[in-house]
């Protein structure tokens, strides 16, 4: 499970990442979907549903895509850690879906 600390507005927040899921297809995957609990003080205050595509992967991360899962999983985990905590910056503090 990958975490990340962050501080946002005065406030300490954990982000804790399940696995990423994808379809199941025999093509190359398109899109990763996993939940990311936003943890204050031990207490979850929000779920993010976050979902990263394979373009924006490809974009960004190209060698991502020629590694194992757990190379994929670090990576589509990192860019939406970036996108909560730029919510988190701008105080929301809520149940979102995160497009990353």
């Amino acid at each position: 499970m990958s975490t990340r600390n962050v501080t946002a507005s005065g406030r300490e927040f954990e982000l804790v990442a399940e696995p990423p899921r994808t379809s199941l297809t025999d093509e190359a995957h398109t899109l990763w979907g996993f939940n990311v609990e936003v943890r204050e003080g031990g207490q979850v205050v929000a779920v993010k549903t976050c979902f990263v595509g394979r373009v924006t992967v490809q974009a960004r991360h190209p060698e991502a895509l020629a590694g194992t899962a757990e190379d994929i999983a670090a990576v589509v985990h990192q860019m939406a850690f970036d996108k909560i905590e730029e919510g988190l910056a701008k105080g929301e503090v809520d149940d979102a879906l995160v497009f990353a």
